[in-house]
Parts: C-alpha cells; structure tokens; sequence
C-alpha cells in the first residue's frame, strides 16, 4: 500500500491519472482525525476540492488501538446508504412550506467521487472553505445557532434511524459490527471493565444491551465533530463504524459531547443541557411517527445507560477528550459512575424542559 501524506498525495494523484501531470495541486492534512489519513487536495485551474482519505491500520492515540485497514470500504457502503436516504426524504418533502427556521439547515453528505481498492482511500466531495465543526461551534459558545443546528442534527439522525427501522436488506448488508466492535465497544466499554472493575455488573450489562438491541443503521460517530456547518447547510462525515445495531448507541455517544461541554463551560451548564434535552425530544417526537410509546421508552432506557457509558469512556477510554481539565474529568468520572447505576437520573434530567 501507498501511504498517503500530505507530501506525496499530489504525486500519488497524477500517477494515478486523477489530475494531469503538469496540474498544480495544493494538499493539506485536515486535523481531528485518529483513525485515518485526511488530506483536503485543492486544484486551482478548475476551481475544484476534494477530500482524499486513507484508512491507517493503527491509531493515533496513546494505548494500541488497531483495526484492519479494510474498514474504509464500509465507511464508504455506509455513506452510499445515507445519501439514499437523504436524497429519498429529500424527494418526498419537495413542494412543502417552509416550517421554522431550523427546516433552512439542509442535512447533506459528503458525495462519493472514486475509489482506489488496492490503496484503501477513497476520494469525496469538501465542505466550503467557510465551513466550521459543530464542536467549533459549542466550544465557542455560539448557543444561539446551535439551538437550530440541535434541531437540525436530531431530525437528522431521527431520518436515518426511522428510514431504516427493522429494514431486512439494511440488516443483511450491515451486520458484520466488527468495526464497530473493534472501534467504539473495545476502546470505550470493555476498556472501562478495566479501569473500573467494581462496575462491572453495569458494564456488562451495557455491552450485552448494544449487542442484542439490533434495530436500524447506526452512525456510531454521530458527533459535533463530525457535523459540518456552513450556512443553510450541516454536512455528516465519518461512517467507517456504521452498522445495524441499537440506535441507543447513537444517542448516547451525541447526547454525551453536550453534556462534556456543560461540565466544560460550567458558568452556562445549563444552556449545553438545554440543548441535550432539546435534541432528545426533539429525536423522540420524530421517532413515534415510526415506532410505538413501548419501544421508545425501551429505546430511552438504553440512551441512558449507553450515556452513561461514553461519559465514563471519554475520560478513561483510550481516546479521552482534551479540552477537561483534572477536576472536570473527576466530575465527569463521578457522575457517569453513578449514572450507570441509576440511569433513571439522566431521564429525569433530559426531560426538565419538556
């Protein structure tokens, strides 16, 4: 395999044929990444950018953390898979009115442009150079816009679990987890059986919950960080661990980066935890189109404890967060712990603004 840099990739692209020989090609490598190579290729005589991507068979984080390079063939299996629902809810809301202002954000991803097997990259469509992350955004305290960007983000993900709810040929195509597994589960919750061996009971009992609740296509990555945004326009990335599995996972993983943040900024904890309560009714009212009160609270039950969980993995993990300072992460470490062993408490907390 060709490993891709920053240094190489211009060269890597005129040998392949994807830009002329003598084309000026300019190349950077795009930060926030552990898993892979990203490198944003910016070609100034057509006026054209893209983004070329390479799986990395070891990680970029302090502990050993690998995973087999042909995960980027599902990441882009998993991104044809949302575009097609993208573009089929875009086809059936065509002509209908405007609504609030949050309907103005479109949710896209990013197109598909071509693929090199015997070099595990692949070649996708930028975000505008004016794009920022969502987790920008957050970190930032720009609340105001994240208001309708959590509206947005949560109709967005609804979309993408609804549209796929007990779907067969979904299930068939995406049932090996093994990404997932090796990825999300590993590195976060059997990691913390480790670390925290007197709530072993609760993490089993998590980890036994993600694998037997299999219900729709799962992002496993849906973050801020992984939602860009411009205006009238937020851009999901990053679906190499996508599979059918329990949505809960989702959720969890999502509901805990505002959560982070409310800890974080603690002089507005309260405007991080509205947005996690506006973002789960939000999701919840646009999943009972789809599924009944039963299964919804079901689903609830195991948002919790899986939020629970990524709160706990964020700081003891193999990939803990950066931005928490030691009497953050102790508050962040308390809470979770006791969260696992009594979830009601974050449905109690979610639902104060309803």
């Amino acid at each position: 395999m060709f490993e891709l840099q920053a240094a190489s990739a211009a060269e890597y692209l005129r040998r392949a044929g994807r830009i002329d020989k003598s084309e000026p090609a300019s190349v950077r490598e795009l930060a926030g990444g552990v898993s892979n190579m990203v490198l944003l290729v910016e070609l100034p005589e057509r006026g054209q950018r893209f983004v070329l991507k390479q799986a990395r068979g070891r990680l970029r984080v302090a502990q050993e953390w690998l995973c087999p390079l042909e995960r980027i063939w599902r990441e882009a299996d998993v991104l044809r898979q949302c575009e097609e629902v993208l573009q089929a809810s875009a086809t059936t809301r065509k002509g209908e009115p405007a609504g609030n202002s949050h309907r103005q954000i479109a949710a896209i991803t990013p197109r598909l442009l071509w693929e090199d097997r015997d070099n595990y990259a692949y070649a996708m469509s930028a975000a505008p150079p004016e794009h920022r992350t969502w987790k920008e955004l957050l970190l930032a305290g720009e609340i105001e816009l994240s208001r309708d960007l959590t509206e947005a983000c949560a109709e967005l993900l609804a979309l993408l679990h609804a549209s796929t709810w007990n779907q067969q040929a979904v299930a068939d195509q995406f049932d090996d987890r093994s990404y997932f597994e090796q990825l999300r589960i590993d590195p976060y919750y059997r990691w913390l059986l480790q670390q925290h061996p007197d709530r072993e009971q609760q993490l089993q009992k998590l980890i036994d919950s993600v694998a037997s609740n299999r219900r729709c296509l799962v992002h496993g990555d849906f973050s801020p960080k992984n939602l860009l945004v411009w205006p009238g326009k937020v851009m999901l990335i990053d679906f190499e661990v996508g599979h059918f599995g329990d949505p809960a996972f989702d959720l969890g993983f999502f509901l805990t980066h505002l959560l982070l943040k409310s800890i974080w900024a603690s002089e507005r904890a309260a405007e991080y935890q509205g947005l996690a309560s506006q973002f789960w009714l939000t999701y919840r009212a646009d999943m009972l189109r789809t599924i009944d009160n039963d299964e919804i609270a079901a689903l609830e039950g195991r948002m919790a404890l899986n939020l629970a969980g990524c709160l706990l993995a964020r700081v003891d993990g193999k990939s803990p967060v950066d931005y928490l300072n030691e009497k953050q992460r102790d508050t962040v470490r308390t809470r979770a712990r006791r969260w696992l062993a009594e979830p009601q408490e974050v449905l109690r907390g979610l639902a104060a603004d309803s």
